[in-house]
């Protein structure tokens, strides 16, 4: 026989030189009898089932006893025309199927595998030591003295080679052997080619039960999706659900890898999502794999192998929604290991999941475009009162309760949707007020909040408002570039809304006129400044203030001027003036006369308090 261990030479079975006699029938009945019961007992194993190693052994024993050597290999071929080890027996040594499973015959140096190949013919050396033929290092590991190859030949194709020889012992082959050898072969050739034939069948018919299996498990997994998506389920129970038809975790991301959803499998005990980690993503093969994902080529597990403090893989799906890259699934290798069905699994949920993140896309810019509409009416008034009523719950607005509007004033060079603006004042607005997300609408150049007033309007609350909206605002500055901020007045009644929005226009229009573009302004601390302004005449608005205050403030340092301004702010009283300014009641009194002798006027008189104070106002704006 001829086999070789050694990992550079692959070959056939060695067998020893010339010496030995021949070895008579042990029954003393010709030859070829014990050829046909030989192969008879091997046909009764082949009726019990036995597998094709275990058959392809039980050849090479019998060939051994009929041909009187102690050694026999079994090659064969392959696709490819290789001929690799099947099967070997050594009365010595036993069962050497495994030695024999890595070498393989008629490779480069092989002239000996190769004659018995090419020749379908027997091929005898009787001197292994000095002849060229053989593999020279294979045969010296298997200690071979003379060697015997023998082609399995069926419908004219060699489909396989035995090898005989007696390890490290000299052996005479006589013709006789020879042809006892060929029969053998022969006849195995035969019932191998049908084993091996009932080998591809039972693969066959294991592949086509397996691939029906899995047909109906993914009809099973297409059922379930199926039902939960109909009976409402939303993104994050189809997550749940997808980890358990897989039994491992299942991880949810959106484009920049931020989990969306996520769920594992209660045995596993995880208290948080086992993510992609970053190390992951920054080696080169899986970032060239995660690109090269596509509706043609969807998953792909990654990293391929696992090398130490990679932690585990990941069999990442991509989602695509209307032709854009919307994300990824990704089914972890935690508990038990990845399989084909998981591609099938992944690639399906990653499929319902795409749709189902649509649908939801819709279904909010539909529910959007109500609530504008929504909005749009309250704030013009189209619609009549029980109307406006009954549908705000609807969009989480109850009009029974008191509220204010907060007009942002965006900049021309907003480089964001108006929508994507909306959303985001809203969320800052959730996120420091501590509120739900209260509802919004878009106009051209700016975007109107609704705040509702759970203390009724208390004037702690809305001061604790204006901090709070002041502080979104400078939140906001960066992405928004916002203008003017206008907090409106109470609104109580469902026709307060639309005055409350004229009302923001024109302190909105107002701070324009005066190229404001800083802080926030509440409607109500204009006054009788706003009605003066808005009749469109400002230059001669701010003309009239400096006129107004004109002798008194070129009179001294500003000392006359700073009293005026705190006697007006507390209203005419002397008392307030002195508290401001913290000086004595009499000093304050002192001064206003001095201003009644420079403008000619009575500072204390209604019409001259109103007059200062629109004055001030006008010159505070213009300061602005």
């Amino acid at each position: 026989m001829a086999v070789a261990p050694s990992t550079d030479t692959a070959m056939s079975r060695p067998h020893p030189d010339v010496a030995a006699e021949t070895m008579p029938s042990p029954t003393g009945r010709p030859r070829e009898r014990d050829v046909i019961t030989a192969f008879a007992e091997i046909t009764g194993e082949a009726i019990g089932d036995a597998d094709l190693e275990q058959l392809l052994r039980s050849v090479c024993v019998k060939l051994c006893s009929v041909t009187g050597v102690s050694r026999s290999s079994l090659y064969l071929k392959k696709p490819g025309g290789r001929f690799r080890g099947a099967a070997g027996h050594c009365s010595d040594e036993g069962d050497i199927t495994e030695a024999v499973k890595r070498q393989e015959s008629g490779v480069a140096g092989d002239r000996f595998s190769r004659e018995v190949i090419e020749t379908g013919r027997p091929v005898l050396i009787n001197d292994v030591a000095n002849d060229p033929r053989p593999h020279r290092r294979t045969m010296e590991h298997w200690q071979v003295r003379a060697m015997l190859g023998v082609p399995l030949v069926f419908d004219g194709e060699v489909i396989g080679l035995l090898f005989v020889d007696n390890k490290d012992r000299e052996h005479v082959y006589t013709q006789e052997d020879i042809e006892i050898a060929e029969m053998f072969a022969q006849l195995s050739a035969l019932f191998i080619s049908q084993a091996m034939l009932n080998v591809r069948l039972r693969s066959q018919a294991s592949e086509i039960a397996r691939s029906r299996n899995t047909l109906a498990y993914l009809a099973d997994v297409h059922r379930k999706l199926t039902n939960a998506v109909l009976e409402g389920a939303d993104i994050r129970s189809i997550v749940t659900l997808l980890s358990e038809l897989s039994a491992k975790p299942v991880v949810l991301y959106d484009e920049d890898f931020r989990v969306l959803a996520w769920a594992a499998p209660p045995a596993l005990g995880l208290d948080r999502p086992p993510v992609i980690s970053d190390q992951i993503r920054a080696m080169p093969s899986v970032k060239a794999e995660l690109a090269a994902l596509s509706p043609e080529r969807p998953s792909a597990v990654v990293p391929l192998t696992l090398s130490v403090g990679l932690g585990r893989r990941h069999l990442m799906c991509r989602l695509v929604i209307e032709g854009k890259p919307s994300g990824y699934l990704g089914i972890v290798e935690v508990g038990r290991s990845l399989e084909t069905v998981d591609t099938n699994l992944a690639e399906h949920g990653a499929t319902v999941l795409s749709l189902q993140i649509l649908s939801e896309r819709r279904q909010i810019e539909t529910q959007g475009q109500a609530r504008d509409d929504y909005l749009s009416d309250l704030l013009r008034n189209t619609r009549d009162k029980e109307h406006l009523l009954r549908r705000g719950p609807q969009f989480g607005i109850d009009l029974t309760h008191p509220h204010v509007m907060v007009r942002f004033a965006l900049s021309a060079n907003l480089r964001m949707t108006a929508s994507a603006a909306q959303r985001l004042v809203t969320r800052r607005f959730r996120e420091i007020l501590g509120i739900d997300e209260p509802a919004a609408v878009k106009l051209p150049g700016s975007i109107i909040v609704l705040v509702p007033l759970p203390d009724g309007g208390s004037a702690e609350e809305l001061s604790r408002l204006r901090d709070q909206v002041s502080l979104a605002r400078a939140s906001l500055q960066p992405e928004l570039a916002t203008s003017v901020t206008v907090i409106s007045g109470i609104c109580r009644e469902v026709t307060d809304f639309p005055q409350a929005a004229r009302e923001m226009r024109e302190v909105a229009d107002i701070a324009h006129s005066f190229e404001w573009s800083e802080g926030v302004l509440d409607v109500t601390e204009l006054g009788l400044f706003r009605v003066v302004v808005s009749s469109g005449r400002v230059k001669e608005a701010v003309r009239f203030a400096h006129e107004y205050v004109h002798a008194v403030r070129t009179a001294d340092d500003g000392v006359l001027l700073e009293t005026w301004r705190a006697f007006v702010s507390a209203e005419g009283r002397v008392q307030g003036a002195s508290v401001t300014l913290d000086v004595h009641e009499n000093t304050v009194r002192y001064r206003m006369g001095k201003i009644k002798e420079l403008t000619g006027l009575d500072p204390t008189s209604l019409d001259v308090l109103l007059s200062a104070r629109l004055a001030f106002q006008i010159l505070d704006f213009a300061a602005r």
